[in-house]
């Protein structure tokens, strides 16, 4: 289940792995709570796409490297 995740003004692919639609609401709100990191949004710039399963999204950045983010 493919899907696209918006933050800011940046989109990139979501994978849903999970395929539950609580999975993706508790993305949403673990997001706007990221809103203020300036480290996350220098980091966000870098994101090719985001896995995410049912506890925890995988950002996957352009150089290989990966960010696990807990949402529960």
């Amino acid at each position: 289940m493919t899907d696209i995740l918006h933050f800011g003004s940046r989109t990139v692919p979501l994978l849903n792995r999970a395929k539950r639609l609580e999975s993706r609401r508790l993305l949403q709100e673990r997001m706007k709570e990221m809103t203020l990191d300036l480290e996350f949004r220098r980091k966000w710039k870098k994101v090719t796409n985001v896995e995410l399963w049912s506890d925890a999204a995988i950002f996957k950045f352009s150089d290989g490297t990966k960010l696990y983010l807990n949402i529960s």
